[in-house]
């Protein structure tokens, strides 16, 4: 759920613990919102955007033999390599996405997007699908029934375009028989004649079992968001740190991008490009409440700790020999010795997270 689409009730509900922190609180809270709100572009935006140009191209050519393989789109890669943030920045930015008003006067929006349920079956996926869309369900509604409904409605609402976010959780069953119910319940979608929908699944790497059957794999087309490696995206993980934390943040950046420090951030991020982004946002929001106007390795480092519980013997940002440390690895010998977890300064003892896990 995004600011822009919350209720009324979780408004509320998020203004009276606001009205609860003091006014430094709140400032850094806007202040961080700010910054991560901003996007940073990489050269998967343009990879992503010339998947989607293909995929509008062939849906105009619907009625006149577009190329079957671009209906749909699937974006796959390791949890945290930020390809939830990808798609969304797409749809957010490109005009073939935005709200219309159609020729009877109503708002229209030619994209749908939710989160595929879990447990995922066909009927949830229905549903989910039909409450996203704004219409009521009643609570004892069957398979047979939902999808019909489901198509009814995205044509009357006009929707083109339909996003998926995690929808590995479609086909996370054992059941052959019902994967293949679901390919294809997704091979009609893109190909009924009289509204043609296209598809963008974005989830791990067991989403990929849909392209088992071959209509669908004649049907779709793949991005496959990659871990970064230390040595090859070292230059791209400097930009990346230097526009977060002078550009986005408008702050200083202290000397240490020279030496190893990129390599102990691809490494203690897992290679994900999303924990990068936020472990960069994180050190900045360290040198905020420290009250200071640099971001140093330090800041980094007490990131880390705090997002994996590591002991500070095993922290990669300071470490002598970080590379033989597993990404978040949370050790005990200094636990044992009697040094205090990792804490965060707002809550208290932090929970250990593996590499790359995001705190929720």
């Amino acid at each position: 759920m995004t600011a822009k689409n919350l209720s009324p009730a979780l408004v509320e509900a998020l203004s009276r613990v606001r009205q609860s922190m003091s006014a430094d609180q709140t400032a850094l809270a806007d202040r961080m919102a700010t910054i991560n709100a901003r996007h940073l572009k990489t050269f998967r935006d343009d990879a992503f955007a010339a998947h989607v140009d293909r995929m509008k191209r062939g849906l105009v050519a619907h009625y006149s033999g577009d190329e079957k393989q671009y209906r749909m789109i699937l974006v796959v890669g390791s949890s945290h390599s930020g390809k939830s943030t990808l798609v969304e920045h797409a749809l957010d930015n490109d005009p073939a996405f935005h709200s219309y008003v159609d020729s009877e006067g109503t708002e229209t929006v030619p994209v749908l997007r939710f989160q595929a349920p879990s447990p995922c079956t066909l009927r949830n996926l229905a549903v989910d699908g039909l409450e996203a869309l704004g219409f009521p369900v009643k609570s004892d509604i069957v398979e047979s029934r939902a999808w019909p409904l489901f198509r009814q409605q995205l044509k009357h609402r006009k929707v083109l375009f339909i996003f998926i976010d995690e929808a590995q959780q479609t086909i996370n069953s054992n059941n052959e028989h019902e994967i293949q119910k679901l390919r294809d319940t997704f091979k009609h979608l893109v190909q009924m004649d009289d509204w043609p929908i296209r598809l963008i699944l974005a989830g791990v790497s067991p989403l990929e079992r849909l392209r088992e059957d071959m209509q669908i794999r004649s049907r779709s087309t793949v991005l496959n968001v990659g871990d970064l490696d230390p040595v090859a995206h070292r230059a791209h993980v400097v930009h990346w740190v230097t526009k977060i934390v002078n550009e986005h943040a408008e702050l200083a950046l202290a000397d240490f991008l020279n030496g190893d420090f990129p390599e102990k951030l691809v490494h203690a991020c897992g290679g994900c490009f999303g924990s990068i982004v936020e472990s960069t946002r994180l050190a900045v929001e360290h040198a905020l409440i420290e009250g200071v106007d640099e971001v140093g390795v330090a800041h980094f480092a007490t990131a880390y700790a705090q997002r994996t519980g590591c002991s500070p013997s095993n922290n990669i940002f300071t470490a002598k020999d970080w590379r033989s440390l597993a990404p978040g690895a949370a050790r005990k010998e200094d636990a044992k010795a009697g040094s205090a977890p990792a804490t965060n300064p707002a809550s208290g003892p932090m929970k250990p997270l593996r590499g790359g896990e995001r705190r929720k």
